[in-house]
């Protein structure tokens, strides 16, 4: 009787390590098989990143995107691409008219869903909403938008100045439509900021023809150089 039953403790204790091996091997292999699709998204996603603008939907990242699930890189990715696909041609400062050529303005509108998804992913990260803020100015959208998307950006993060330089330059880019009380937050934010970062503004809001803003409201001894 002592003898069957070590035997059949020992069958039991056999079968139950065999079951937890196979558990094992199976969430081994299930690690092993999603750091595969890591890293080939990886490599999709920097292949995709190099590839150049031109006017057709970018293989790479559209690959990418399909072997991802809700990864706000792929997204980020995809928006900057359509976004330098819209402006492919224009020299950086010339005027930009998106109601007069559709193509961009699908281009753009494709820039600003992929945004608006990169957010959805990650929520609490404030440049996702930089980006949709600025394909939202070039595509010339109204004022509830605008300052709709200025709000929640400074609801994000009122004073990270890692957002400045992007952040003032749209802001003087879309001056008229802005709320009065996000001008002068805008002002006071620029008042305070160096001679080097004022300047760069300063050029955006002239060729928007807004400088005016900047040189009625700041102290003369900051932009006298830029507004004589």
């Amino acid at each position: 009787m002592a003898v069957t039953t070590v035997t059949v403790t020992v069958r039991m204790i056999t079968v139950q390590t065999l079951n937890y091996y196979k558990i094992a091997l199976l969430v081994l292999l299930m690690l092993a098989l999603l750091s595969l699709q890591i890293f080939v998204v990886a490599v999709l996603l920097e292949a995709g990143k190099s590839k150049e603008v031109n006017s057709h939907s970018n293989y790479w990242l559209d690959m990418a995107e399909t072997l991802s699930v809700d990864n706000p890189d792929v997204y980020e990715a995809q928006a900057y691409y359509y976004r330098a696909q819209a402006l492919n041609g224009y020299e950086v400062g010339a005027a930009f008219r998106v109601n007069d050529v559709p193509k961009e303005r699908v281009a753009l509108e494709l820039s600003l869903k992929y945004w608006q998804q990169a957010q959805k992913a990650s929520p609490l990260w404030p440049y996702y909403q930089l980006g949709a803020w600025d394909v939202e100015v070039l595509l010339n959208s109204s004022e509830q938008v605008i300052q709709d998307r200025l709000s929640a950006i400074l609801t994000l993060a009122p004073n990270e100045r890692g957002l400045d330089r992007a952040l003032l330059q749209l802001s003087f880019s879309a001056w008229p439509k802005l709320s009065q009380g996000q001008k002068t937050f805008m002002l006071d934010r620029l008042k305070n900021r160096n001679h080097k970062l004022l300047k760069s503004v300063f050029l955006i809001a002239k060729a928007a023809g807004n400088h005016q803003a900047i040189c009625v409201n700041l102290p003369w001894k900051k932009i006298r150089r830029l507004c004589r």
